[in-house]
């Protein structure tokens, strides 16, 4: 069943970017490009921080960027690649928006549970 919630990404894109972050060395790439938050890195730093040939870099960062996870930008003979971090809020909100909403909650009394000694000092 499909949240009327999730407005802001619609559940393929939100799937595709989870697809997206699954893959090892793109999970590393955008852990690295948070710790460089908000300005991002020259691809060149990237390359060699991770270890990742220019073509594989430049494979996974395209990845990332169809699903509006990371961003490019050129500046003069650089391109610099920084993480969007609402769209990783968003994914976040998307996991989290339904939780606990089948839980009900049950007086302590109906549970046959002895109160807690914070419980007994706050009614005092």
């Amino acid at each position: 069943m499909e949240s009327t919630k999730t407005t802001d990404l619609s559940l393929d894109h939100i799937s595709r970017a989870f697809a997206a972050l699954g893959q090892s060395s793109r999970l590393k790439i955008v852990r690295l490009l948070l710790s460089a938050n908000p300005k991002g890195l020259p691809a060149g730093e990237i390359q060699k921080e991770l270890g990742i040939s220019a073509s594989t870099l430049s494979h996974h960062l395209d990845k990332l960027r169809q699903v509006g996870i990371v961003t490019a930008e050129k500046e003069r003979q650089w391109i610099w690649y920084s993480v969007r971090s609402q769209t990783l809020k968003s994914l976040i909100d998307f996991l989290f928006e339904e939780c606990c909403t089948r839980n009900q909650v049950i007086p302590l009394d109906e549970m046959n549970v002895a109160p807690t000694r914070e419980s007994e000092d706050a009614e005092v």
